[in-house]
């Protein structure tokens, strides 16, 4: 592989800019509180898969209870790369098909219980999303270890 196709790899996307698509979630995971358990993890993980993975799919009912979580941008109330957790999320939508290199690059919708709707593209999640897509894709099953798919700073949390 020579330099030239590593930094068009590298290159940033360009994403959408426009007012109607803000507030955007960047480095997204989704969360879930241990009160709900691990079951709900799992369901609701299994289900976002499967959404994710599929371009046709263009929306999922969340069948339990999640946050989407991040760095936001465009909020107010809020400094733009300051941390955000939704109000639980009932809704994901594709908003728009996008493609960068060969990885998929969807504008995709939150759509939270008490209204509220977060932007995000599919790609943009954090490494600890990675791992938990990549867990359920390669082997079918989350790990039980509580703070597997956790930044550490949210070890001491009510987050599974």
């Amino acid at each position: 592989m020579s330099i030239e196709t590593v930094g068009n790899i590298l290159t940033e996307t360009k994403e959408v800019t426009n007012m109607s698509y803000n507030p955007m979630i960047k480095e997204w995971e989704l969360y879930f509180e241990r009160v709900n358990g691990y079951d709900n993890r799992t369901a609701v993980a299994k289900a976002f898969a499967k959404f994710w993975e599929d371009p046709a799919a263009d929306k999922l009912k969340i069948p339990g209870k999640c946050m989407l979580g991040g760095r936001v941008f465009g909020r107010k109330g809020f400094n733009d790369g300051d941390e955000i957790f939704t109000s639980d999320v009932e809704l994901m939508e594709r908003i728009e098909h996008g493609n960068h290199n060969g990885i998929p690059h969807d504008l995709m919708c939150a759509t939270t219980v008490s209204g509220s709707k977060y932007y995000f593209y599919s790609d943009g999640h954090n490494a600890y999303m990675f791992l938990m897509l990549g867990d359920l894709f390669n082997t079918g099953k989350l790990s039980q270890d509580r703070y597997y798919y956790l930044k550490r700073e949210f070890h001491s949390s009510k987050l599974i």
